[in-house]
């Protein structure tokens, strides 16, 4: 018997990409668009692997474009798995997700009490929630036990959410020892790009990526990879096929030399003109642009590309790097390319880049970039428990209710 399940995830329903109307928009569409893919390939579940929402209270309108698609899935006999990510989950205690309005016996929420599903004949469906990376030694705990579960089923599929230090650069919520073997297919979610690893602890491990572009840093990978989501075909093996869509709005991310500006700008325009709005299918791009060398005035810069292009695009997205050079000869980063968050994390990086202690630096990183996430949210409980913890582990700090 052939089962075909979908794995999707990174949906970020509600976003409102620069406060456009337009992008929110496109991520429904888009959803749409797969849900009936899925309907057309007659699979016979479906795996959201978190991030389902960009955040744990949605615009009604997501709500009820998800309910849609549900319900579409459902009517069709197609049962859904899912697993809150972390924009799914108000980080307090005793909230709850916005996936468990659909919650009804097709619709089924995986989490740390209710952690698993056998399908079909013997397929092991298992999985947990989003828990940041304060959380590593209950994760390791949470995953033994569910690879232990698994064992002696035919096929087994792990679901989760978050970074892995061989794809994702910082603060990862798992470190590669913490994910058990033993499992043929696992389904991650929370890396935008599209990763496919045939060999991950003797199974396969995927991310499907996001599927729209929610950042200028995914631009060039879906012009590698595409946007999608992936097809699990299981027999006796299991076999993944990435299904790809084209996005109908383009984004243009270029980098100008001042110098060659009004060349690059006719060439722009007339891949707009010629290429792009082609068909009425097709919707108004996204331009960015960087411009780079030179002693140039912004904002005389600025004004001459909105003339040209205002009524050619959605939105224009400029940031510029002139040639001003510090103390030490370097560009001065454009300050517009920066944010508490990423200024946080250049510091960290910086610190854990001295390898003077590792171990201490991937700590201060973690607790750093902990706090910031929960304090930005006024979720204060949390904050506090991340900083008792850290105490107590580093200087035997026993008073419990001392909340200094």
């Amino acid at each position: 018997m052939t089962t075909k399940i979908a794995h999707i995830a990174d949906t970020h329903l509600g976003y409102r990409q620069y406060g456009l109307l337009e992008r929110e928009e496109d991520f429904y569409d888009t959803f749409k668009i797969m849900i009936d893919d899925m309907i057309d390939k007659k699979v016979d579940y479906v795996l959201h692997c978190g991030d389902l929402f960009d955040q744990p209270k949605p615009p009604i309108k997501a709500l009820l474009v998800a309910q849609e698609c549900f319900m579409k899935l459902i009517d069709h006999g197609i049962d859904i798995y899912v697993i809150a990510g972390n924009h799914d989950i108000l980080q307090k205690r005793n909230t709850s997700i916005p996936q468990e309005l659909y919650e009804n016996d097709h619709f089924h929420i995986i989490t740390l009490k209710n952690d698993h599903y056998i399908i079909e004949e013997d397929i092991f469906i298992g999985g947990m929630p989003f828990l940041s990376k304060n959380y590593e030694e209950i994760t390791k705990g949470i995953l033994n036990d569910l690879a232990q579960a698994a064992r002696g089923h035919k096929h087994k599929i792990l679901m989760l959410h978050g970074g892995i230090p061989k794809y994702f650069d910082f603060n990862c919520e798992f470190e590669l020892d913490t994910i058990p073997e033993g499992f043929d297919y696992y389904a991650l979610g929370h890396i935008h790009q599209r990763i496919l690893e045939k060999d991950f602890k003797n199974g396969i491990l995927s991310y499907p990526g996001c599927i729209d572009i929610k950042d200028k840093g995914e631009i060039s990978e879906y012009k590698k990879n595409g946007k999608g989501y992936n097809l699990l075909t299981i027999d006796e093996d299991i076999n993944v096929e990435f299904i790809d869509f084209k996005l109908k709005r383009k984004f243009i991310n270029k980098e100008i030399k001042y110098y060659q500006l009004d060349e690059e700008l006719a060439k722009i325009e007339e891949n707009i003109q010629n290429e792009i709005l082609i068909t009425e299918d097709t919707k108004k791009p996204i331009l960015i642009l960087n411009i780079v060398e030179g002693n140039f005035n912004r904002t005389d810069v600025s004004a001459r590309i909105y003339e040209q292009f205002e009524d050619l695009t959605l939105s224009i997205r400029l940031s510029f790097e002139p040639t001003i050079l510090d103390d030490t000869n370097k560009p001065i980063p454009d300050i517009n390319d920066l944010n508490p968050r990423s200024m946080l994390e250049i510091k960290l990086k910086e610190k854990y880049s001295e390898g003077v202690d590792e171990e201490y630096g991937k700590e201060i990183s973690t607790l750093g970039v902990g706090l910031y996430d929960n304090l930005i949210q006024q979720n204060l409980e949390e904050a506090v428990r991340i900083s008792k913890d850290y105490y107590n582990k580093h200087y035997g700090l026993e008073d419990e209710n001392n909340d200094n």
